[in-house]
């Protein structure tokens, strides 16, 4: 009989989420966005369904992969599989074991012992890039994961491993646009984590930055004063967190102890769309000039014109925030959004 497909609790001793600081890297941050993430991956903890991980290149999924492994089937294989790593035969022979016997559809779950599947027995099945799976392949996964039970030999066994999945921010137009099918998509995603870009999430930079500083120094690094903050938040960070972990890097090689002030941080940032309005001949201290007056307005218009929000993002007073609008001219643009 097939084992049904269901949102099986965890054991009541599974671990659950722990303090805050134990979230993985990429969840960490206060951002709405953050929230949500860690949300789904506490429901990750609780239940036993597939678990599928949205997030684009930089955002460290293996990371939250991993942790949901750890802490919820502890001391069972970790299965890692890249689909984008290798050709369409070898991923399959890989993943399964084997080709369906003679490609009939009713062989399609047919798998060997050394394949991945069963590999990873009541562990965890890490497939990463999935969307770059083939047709076949999907098609073979979907009957799997449905059906929870697999043809091995002349036996049919059933899968105890849970199926964690990883995918860019697009899976959902790649399933639209026929590229990946829907069928695995929705078993996939029955805990759906999605980890946004750092560009979208520029009051997490503040923690993230002191966590990756602490990965990178021990705990033993310098602090950051409220002005190198704010600059951090300001690039795109189209790399996210591997960007900028690479910039922190270069940063605490250059001022290794102490505080880390808002030149330091600009002396590491690359030239690019977050500061190619300031012209590369004027004094630093008219850089550092033009720079806040473009953030502050930018932050502003992301809040709505809230003040209060974003003074917050800012990490200033509100009076502050009132002052530094005259000081530095800034004033709505017209056609701006305006909070309601």
């Amino acid at each position: 009989m097939r084992p049904p497909l269901t949102r099986n609790p965890l054991p009541a001793e599974s671990p659950r989420t722990g303090p805050a600081a134990d979230w993985p890297l990429p969840l960490a941050g206060p951002s709405a966005a953050a929230e949500r993430a860690r949300a789904a991956f506490a429901e990750a903890l609780q239940i036993a369904a597939p678990v599928l991980i949205a997030a684009d290149a930089g955002l460290d999924p293996d990371a939250v992969a991993r942790a949901i492994h750890e802490r919820t089937r502890p001391g069972t294989p970790f299965v890692v599989l890249d689909c984008g790593a290798t050709d369409a035969a070898a991923l399959e022979l890989d993943l399964f074991g084997a080709a369906p016997r003679g490609g009939a559809q009713v062989d399609v779950d047919h798998v060997a012992a050394s394949s991945a599947m069963l590999r990873a027995r009541s562990g965890t099945l890490y497939l990463k890039n999935i969307v770059e799976l083939p047709a076949a392949a999907q098609r073979r996964l979907a009957r799997i994961v449905r059906d929870r039970e697999v043809a091995a030999g002349r036996r049919r066994v059933a899968i105890r491993s849970r199926v964690i999945a990883h995918a860019p921010a697009s899976i959902s137009a790649e399933v639209r646009e026929g590229h990946f099918r829907s069928d695995l998509f929705r078993r996939l995603s029955q805990v759906s984590i999605a980890i946004a870009g750092l560009r979208d999430r520029a009051e997490d930079i503040p923690e993230l930055a002191a966590r990756v500083t602490s990965e990178l120094t021990g705990g033993q690094g310098p602090t950051f004063t409220q002005a190198a903050l704010t600059v951090l938040a300001a690039p795109r960070w189209t790399g996210n967190l591997d960007e900028l972990r690479r910039v922190l890097d270069k940063v605490l090689r250059a001022v290794p102890s102490g505080a880390v002030r808002q030149e330091d941080v600009l002396a590491q940032l690359p030239i690019d769309g977050a500061f190619s309005r300031i012209a590369p001949d004027v004094s630093l201290r008219e850089a550092r000039r033009q720079f806040e007056r473009e953030y502050i307005a930018s932050v502003l218009e992301r809040h709505r014109w809230r003040m209060s929000d974003a003074a917050r993002t800012l990490g200033i007073e509100r009076a502050n925030l009132y002052r530094k609008t005259r000081q530095l001219g800034i004033t709505r643009r017209a056609g701006a959004p305006v909070a309601s």
